[in-house]
């Protein structure tokens, strides 16, 4: 019935969900349906989800306890009735231009099973910088060049629902979600995985972002250690023998690596050489006020910010797609 259905999940957060919703429903095409799944909230979402799709502007929505994140996407996932999946978070900026031409490409284009793409970041609390992920860029090149096991952002994922049966649904027995899909995927023999170079999305950092919740306390590495062990599982360089059980657990690399660095970057800095410094720092255009942002503006002001981020990046950087078919890499405009 629709070229692509747009999935939710969200839980007790509705001034994210509306800022995140309003922006979906004014960028639908009539060939798109959205599907939200609610866990349950006790904050007056299951009423705004009723008055929407009482009024026409979502499609289906289903407000119920659930098991997690990866419960509430996969019903969404299931109820789905486009030939394409995009995932959307309630409290992130999503670039529809951006997620169109994705969709154009993967219609044209059904041996492709999974689209990702670039995405951005934004810490609520400094608006006005941003990064991007091109360690992400990074991981995709080398899974297409080498099939190395890598983790990518879920952010910017377009499914086909199709290729589900391939992928499998979503791990309802982690906390990263994404991480462990992505390194299940590349994973796979016979997968095909393309990636966008616009920003599809962006990650606006916030109280109640997943990343801030799980690492919290002792709990401090919670995220490092449950993503080493998707990679352990997934990633058949990893074994059960002794060397692979201390790759896992000695961390010698790293030890040899901290006393050399202050030498390296003292010898590139001397020869003028450029240096990895962390993930691409992009200034937003976002100025503070005087007086300070007023609370009840304080998220239309940080997803406005996302958006022209996206806008301007796009505009900046023509779109190449970036995949695999026949054992021929392409890259098409």
């Amino acid at each position: 019935m629709y070229t692509l259905s747009y999935v939710l999940t969200t839980y007790n957060k509705l001034p994210y969900l509306k800022q995140v919703v309003a922006r979906l429903i004014a960028e639908r095409q009539p060939d798109e349906e959205i599907v939200v799944c609610d866990g349950g909230s006790n904050d007056g979402t299951p009423d705004y989800l009723r008055e929407l799709y009482e009024a026409g502007k979502i499609q289906q929505f289903v407000s119920e306890r659930d098991k997690g994140e990866a419960h509430g996407f996969n019903k969404a996932m299931l109820r789905a009735r486009g030939e394409l999946i995009k995932l959307v978070t309630d409290d992130d900026a999503f670039c529809y231009p951006a997620i169109r031409e994705a969709k154009a490409f993967m219609l044209a284009n059904p041996s492709v099973d999974v689209l990702s793409g670039n995405t951005g970041l934004i810490q609520l609390e400094n608006l006005g910088e941003a990064s991007l992920y091109d360690d992400v860029a990074d991981n995709f090149r080398r899974w297409l060049a080498h099939k190395e096991v890598v983790w990518m952002i879920g952010l910017p994922l377009i499914i086909r629902r199709t290729s589900l049966a391939l992928t499998g649904l979503f791990n309802t027995g982690v906390v990263q979600v994404d991480t462990e899909f992505t390194y299940r995927i590349t994973s796979l023999k016979g997968i095909s995985i393309a990636w966008s170079t616009a920003m599809l999305s962006v990650r606006l950092e916030n109280p109640q972002s997943n990343f801030r919740v799980m690492n919290q306390g002792k709990a401090v590495n919670a995220s490092t250690e449950e993503a080493n062990r998707m990679r352990y599982y997934y990633d058949k360089q990893y074994g059960n023998d002794l060397g692979s059980l201390l790759r896992q657990r000695v961390p010698y690399a790293e030890w040899l690596k901290k006393p050399l660095r202050p030498l390296k970057r003292a010898l590139f800095s001397g020869l003028s050489m450029k240096q990895y410094e962390g993930n691409l720092k992009m200034p937003t255009t976002y100025a503070a006020p005087a007086g300070g942002v007023a609370p009840a503006d304080a998220l239309q002001t940080a997803f406005d910010v996302a958006d022209e981020l996206m806008r301007s990046y796009n505009a900046a950087h023509p779109t190449e797609f970036l995949f695999q078919e026949q054992q021929l890499t392409k890259a098409l405009s």
